[in-house]
């Protein structure tokens, strides 16, 4: 579930050149949300075959092994911020998957989407808490705008017939999220982006490999199975990662939660070509609203600020 620095009361970015930057990282967020999107689907159906520990071991796994091939130095020399920092990173959005993909397993594709969409609302408060945050009022529009979208379809036709207790644990992954995102954002350099989402990934390797051990590690089977988990790998993995990470050295968190809440139209775009899931008018206004919201976001440049420390930059 991948920004600038907000400080001194402002929703800011540090890169530079700014617009060039800004507008490549709002493209950027928008390919990952497409990705992400493709996996709800496909992560239903292999967690019907896999242990959730099982599968994200190997995705994992592969993921890392891929991001040290293309650079086999990308871990030397690496200062115990971008370690602590990774790891973090890694552990709130591997414990944030986990929860996303339970609740998946008994949710259709295009519900656990929308609900995890939630996030949304969620990422401009923690930023205000956290960073002190003040939110430009277009954003706040956006958001709210996007906040009917996903309301459109979680409240009118997400928990009709939806298990409460597979709702809940979406909506608090949504949560860990949100956590991530704001974070990811504090704490992202551009020049780290490469370093920082090799860490991650192998954070959640590790992590993900110690939950699956004590059953034994079970192996996709077949190559429909294989290919799926090298997408979730590759493709869904390691490039969303990196991109991201780099992307979130240019974007505001709260922007970027707004492109990212595209997600749930791709997840539903998806879901309904590959699996048949149905397509509803409540989906199809939600869809919209979303959309909208993103091309609001998409037009702001907002002003250069450094990127501060992270909380364990003491120990560099």
């Amino acid at each position: 579930m991948t920004t600038g620095d907000l400080a001194n009361g402002a929703e800011t970015a540090p890169a530079s050149p700014p617009r060039r930057h800004y507008h490549l990282g709002v493209l950027a967020l928008v390919s990952v949300t497409a990705v992400w999107g493709s996996t709800f689907p496909l992560t239903k159906d292999l967690v019907a075959r896999l242990p959730i520990a099982d599968l994200y071991a190997a995705r994992f796994g592969i993921a890392v092994v891929v991001l040290i091939a293309v650079r086999p130095r990308a871990l030397r020399n690496l200062t115990p911020r971008l370690w602590g920092t990774g790891a973090l990173l890694g552990g709130v959005y591997g414990v944030a998957l986990t929860l996303q993909t339970i609740g998946l397993a008994e949710l259709p594709s295009s519900v656990s989407g929308f609900v995890t969409g939630s996030y949304l609302v969620l990422t401009p408060l923690i930023a205000l808490v956290w960073l002190k945050t003040r939110v430009s009022r277009p954003t706040w529009a956006a958001v709210g705008l996007a906040t009917v979208g996903t309301a459109s379809f979680s409240l009118l036709s997400g928990p009709v017939g939806a298990p409460a207790g597979a709702v809940a644990l979406t909506a608090v992954s949504a949560a860990l999220y949100a956590v991530h995102l704001v974070a990811l954002g504090k704490w992202s350099r551009p020049e780290d982006a490469y370093a920082l989402s090799v860490v991650q990934i192998l954070t959640l390797a590790v992590v993900m490999t110690v939950a699956a051990a004590p059953g034994g590690i079970t192996l996709p089977h077949g190559a429909a199975d294989w290919t799926g988990v090298l997408y979730l790998a590759t493709v869904a993995g390691a490039g969303t990662f990196l991109a991201q990470t780099w992307a979130q050295a240019h974007v505001p968190p709260t922007t970027a939660a707004v492109v990212i809440a595209v997600e749930p139209v791709w997840a539903t775009a998806f879901a309904a070509v590959l699996y048949g899931e149905p397509l509803t008018w409540t989906v199809l206004v939600g869809g919209g609203c979303m959309l909208a919201a993103m091309g609001i976001v998409a037009r702001p440049v907002p002003e250069e600020r450094p990127c501060p420390e992270s909380p364990v930059s003491a120990v560099s």
